[in-house]
């Protein structure tokens, strides 16, 4: 029979480690996204929420593949923003120029 030593308890020192785990990538990708465009940024919150979401339905297997659906996510999500913010300001500009031409006639 095997005993723990007195106030040891095996989850814990594993939960330890998962928190240290935790802590090292969250400071890892917090001071990476100071440097990172907006299409790393939105590319990279698709990889990790992907990652979760497969890890939690998948296993290890099921993260990779959540990572990399939810990087291809983030990334269609990023050019869709852009797309519109481009479309909003040629609307704009289309709109401006037509009230210049209205006041030189």
């Amino acid at each position: 029979m095997h005993t723990e030593a007195a106030g040891r308890v095996p989850f814990l020192r594993m939960r330890k480690t998962s928190l240290r785990i935790f802590c090292v990538v969250s400071l890892v990708f917090t001071t990476g996204a100071c440097t990172m465009n907006e299409t790393q940024q939105r590319t990279g919150s698709g990889a990790a929420i992907g990652a979760a979401a497969g890890a939690l339905l998948g296993g290890r297997s099921g993260a990779a593949w959540g990572a990399a659906l939810g990087a291809g996510g983030g990334y269609l999500v990023d050019q869709t923003k852009k797309r519109e913010s481009t479309e909003a300001e040629n609307q704009r500009l289309r709109e401006e120029n037509y009230r210049l031409q209205q006041q030189a006639q």
